[in-house]
């Protein structure tokens, strides 16, 4: 018997993409804020020529990078990222001499011909940080009251007055966005000598966002932002088809790749061989400071557990029941003794 429960299921599961898109508007001319609370800003990176570099040249500017990105703390979260794309198109002018205007439109037409095989890279880093305070309990804000006062009466006040929260709020993201504009021209100021880091406007960040989850040229290029809040209901404009193997983003067919384990140790150039895939994607990683207690203590969990692992008594302990085999020599006869429970008996 058919049900239609089943015919229906696929449907019923189905929901607003929109509400899956973790953004809310701006609040500045330069700075966005998220449905979690948080300020965000977006900066637009000139990478370094590496392909003339020697080994220890690369070394220093990754070093002096990591120093820079240390300037965000434990509660600032930087994601980068790659946009390789074909297909661009080449910015030229024409200089008014008709000889030399003829060569540039033979060279243009030369790279439209090879549209399909030129490709372009687009590195951003998009800077979160919490705007709003935790909401703490009401037994936390009056145990407070003692050291000060007057922050606790205003956060007693708010509790019950609509427009005092709505003032400490303002108050918060005005903060966030003072202080998050001050990270970031002090991320510019120590990396502006070997890399070209610029603060993008809203105008500039609505098309960069929209990349992310559009990929017809056509929507990317009419994408114009009109208004200052509902960044996820415009951001989402091609619906997304889930498959077994694959995904389809609008007339697209996208496959999502994913870093199962991270390297042991990082050096320079560590995914430099996901440039030499001729394809178009975006590449997104996370960086966040962590707290030295707690990666000191990280580390010592996992000394304990691969000394427990290699050196206890459980680990040479063989618990499979299946029969134990006599091992054979290398003249293929076989040997006298056998294995019980993992040891060796001569």
């Amino acid at each position: 018997m058919l049900k239609l429960k089943k015919i229906f299921k696929n449907y019923e599961e189905t929901g607003s993409l929109s509400a899956m898109v973790n953004l809310f508007g701006f609040v500045g001319p330069q700075v966005f804020l998220t449905k979690s609370g948080e300020a965000g800003i977006l900066l637009e990176i000139q990478g370094v020529d590496y392909a003339c570099l020697d080994t220890p040249t690369l070394d220093a500017l990754t070093k002096r990078l990591e120093s820079a990105l240390r300037l965000f703390d434990e509660s600032y979260r930087v994601y980068q990222l790659l946009f390789k794309r074909n297909r661009q198109p080449i910015p030229h002018s024409f200089c008014g001499k008709p000889v030399v205007d003829a060569a540039i439109r033979e060279r243009i037409a030369y790279f439209a011909g090879k549209a399909d095989d030129l490709f372009s890279l687009s590195i951003f880093y998009v800077v979160l940080c919490p705007a709003f305070a935790a909401h703490r309990s009401l037994a936390g804000t009056i145990l407070e009251f003692t050291e000060n006062p007057r922050k606790s009466l205003r956060d007693l006040h708010a509790r019950f007055s609509t427009q005092a929260s709505l003032r400490l709020d303002e108050r918060e993201i005005a903060r966030a966005e003072a202080a998050l504009l001050q990270k970031a021209e002090s991320f510019r100021t120590h990396v502006g000598d070997f890399v070209s880091a610029r603060i993008l406007g809203k105008e500039e960040t609505f098309s960069v966002l929209k990349r992310t989850m559009n990929f017809d040229a056509l929507k990317l290029q009419a994408a114009k932002l009109k208004h200052d809040t509902f960044l996820d209901y415009y951001l989402a404009e091609s619906h997304i088809e889930c498959h077994r193997g694959h995904l389809r983003v609008g007339e697209e067919y996208i496959k999502v790749l994913t870093l199962k384990e991270p390297s042991a140790h990082t050096f320079p150039l560590l995914l430099k061989g996901l440039l030499d895939v001729r394809a178009n994607y975006h590449i997104v990683t996370e960086w966040k400071k962590e707290e030295p207690g707690k990666t000191r203590r990280s580390i010592q969990a996992k000394r304990r557990h691969f000394h427990n692992t290699k050196r206890s008594f459980m680990s040479q302990v063989n618990l499979n029941d299946a029969p134990p085999q006599e091992p054979r020599s290398s003249g293929g006869r076989a040997r006298r003794g056998g294995v019980l429970q993992g040891f060796q008996c001569p």
